[in-house]
């Protein structure tokens, strides 16, 4: 069994659905998420592999990679059960990005690249839930609204309605450790 138990019971993807929808704007977080050994597998393996960066002076400053195994579990039967049962969900195109945030790394709002509306996920593989910067931020124009800041072995999800923009925080020097996401998006429709 990859994932904590809790989150294939029908119950509790149940109770979670039911907080996920009280929530404004709708979201949740699921805690240990994976099964210790499993997520340190994980883990092992992100933090091993080979990244490339990614920077645009006006837009992002971070590193990505990729990893068979991610991309096995995100199109797998667990991920997509808590998808189904907890928001409802079949049919989805589900895009994501392993990224990694260290020191001086962030992402920015701007106008070139429009987001589809959709299901924002965010799996975390750091090492320590201690950030100075490096959360995600959710805000409309007038105002923030949800701050998802870094938790290791949990599953995040947050939906985002046309005008909801995102960012994460820039990453300050006293961040010991890289914080390392994959982070994604689920749309309706195939």
């Amino acid at each position: 069994m990859a994932i904590n138990t809790l989150y294939i019971d029908r119950g509790a993807l149940k109770s979670a659905s039911a907080i996920y929808n009280s929530q404004l704007p709708k979201n949740i977080r699921l805690e240990k998420f994976f099964q210790p050994s499993v997520f340190s597998l994980l883990q092992k393996k992100l933090f091993k592999s080979k990244y490339s960066s990614k920077f645009h002076p006006y837009k992002y400053r971070y590193s990505t990679t990729r990893l068979r195994e991610v991309g096995s579990f995100l199109n797998g039967r667990y991920f997509d059960g808590i998808v189904r049962n907890m928001m409802n969900l079949a049919n989805y195109k589900c895009a994501y990005e392993i990224k990694k945030f260290e020191p001086g790394d962030y992402t920015l709002l701007h106008d070139s690249e429009k987001e589809k509306k959709g299901i924002d996920f965010v799996l975390d593989f750091s090492e320590s839930s201690e950030s100075y910067g490096g959360y995600t931020a959710y805000l409309t124009e007038s105002e923030e609204i949800l701050q998802l800041s870094p938790s290791p072995n949990t599953l995040s999800f947050v939906e985002r309605n046309k005008g909801v923009m995102r960012y994460v925080k820039y990453v300050q020097h006293k961040q010991k450790s890289p914080l390392v996401f994959v982070m994604g998006t689920l749309c309706m429709g195939r």
